[in-house]
């Protein structure tokens, strides 16, 4: 099973998602669908979420690939002020993490 199906498999049968969708671009996967309820008490009802499956043994994640993310994602959609990184490890276990649209690297003092 792929990444994609892993962590697609994990919303629907897990989490309760519906209309889970893979959308493909030229060098990323990223799954969105309507969660059950808001992840947010702060977003609007029926919000369409994206997520961006990764697995635990990549390597880290660089601003520059975030921002390539919400890039991408603009491209076939409107750009969304968040994702989701979904985290996948050796066993099938996925966590989730939310990543905001502008994250930027510290300041080194």
């Amino acid at each position: 099973m792929s990444l994609s199906q892993t962590v697609q498999t994990n919303l629907i049968h897990y989490n309760s998602w519906t209309g889970v969708d893979v959308v493909t671009t030229s060098n990323q996967s990223f799954l969105c669908g309507y969660p059950p309820a808001k992840l947010d008490e702060r977003d609007p009802p029926n919000r369409k979420e994206w997520v961006v499956p990764r697995s635990m043994a990549d390597h880290s994640v660089t601003t520059k690939e975030i921002q390539s993310w919400f890039d991408s994602i603009a491209k076939s959609d409107s750009r969304p002020s968040r994702v989701t990184l979904a985290l996948v490890n050796g066993d099938g276990t996925v966590v989730y993490y939310f990543v905001h649209d502008g994250v930027v690297k510290p300041r080194q003092n």
